[in-house]
């Protein structure tokens, strides 16, 4: 009877171990420096007849996104009530401060359309462009070709679930915009960039994973 068998195992030579040590190091690279614009989704419509602007975008990005308005075009603006401060100004939702904000920087009323999404624990993005979809459809606008403006890394997010809101087969486009506080770009050399690209990437495949709710 035997308890052992002999069995040839083929192991890299100082040399193999160099090469794959070179090659997980470029590939690693390429995935850390190339993770930013893949989740900063840019994908927009030609001459979309709306624009939809997230609530939380900051005074920077927010003055570029007016910078794109055309004549003609609807801005409708998105976002669920005011996390701090709501009893120091009169707009409780983020969708109300920034039509506001919008108002200052030379945007007609007629042309903002506010729409407004619940207070939410959770799937806060998702209420909003329903929110958006929903406040379209009472003007008699659903059915126009609609760019959405986000921020960094949040951007592809926002693209995939305003999808399942209007419909897969709807003419959306997403822009995203950067932040003006840290080098996205080179988001591994600061703890705020850091936060926010890891954070997006989980919060990105979380809603992947959980699709089945916005069917």
């Amino acid at each position: 009877m035997k308890l052992f068998r002999k069995k040839e195992v083929w192991l890299p030579t100082w040399q193999g171990f160099i090469s794959a040590f070179l090659l997980i190091g470029i590939l690693g690279y390429g995935a850390v420096s190339n993770l930013y614009p893949f989740l900063a989704q840019n994908d927009p419509v030609i001459n979309a007849g709306i624009i939809i602007i997230e609530g939380w975008l900051d005074d920077t990005p927010l003055q570029e996104a007016v910078k794109a308005i055309q004549p003609g075009q609807i801005v409708v603006t998105t976002g669920g009530p005011v996390q701090f401060g709501g009893s120091l100004i009169k707009e409780k939702t983020y969708a109300d401060v920034t039509a506001a904000r919008l108002r200052l920087l030379g945007i007609a009323d007629e042309k903002i359309l506010c729409a407004p999404a619940p207070d939410m624990q959770c799937d806060r993005t998702y209420a909003s462009a329903l929110a958006a979809r929903d406040a379209l459809k009472q003007r008699g606008l659903l059915g126009k070709s609609c760019n959405i403006y986000s921020m960094g890394a949040h951007s592809r997010r926002s693209f995939y679930l305003y999808k399942q809101a209007f419909g897969v087969d709807y003419s959306l486009g997403i822009i995203s915009l950067e932040s003006q506080e840290a080098d996205l770009r080179h988001w591994w050399r600061s703890s705020l960039a850091f936060k926010h690209v890891l954070s997006e990437l989980v919060s990105w495949i979380y809603t992947l994973f959980s699709s089945c709710k916005y069917a």
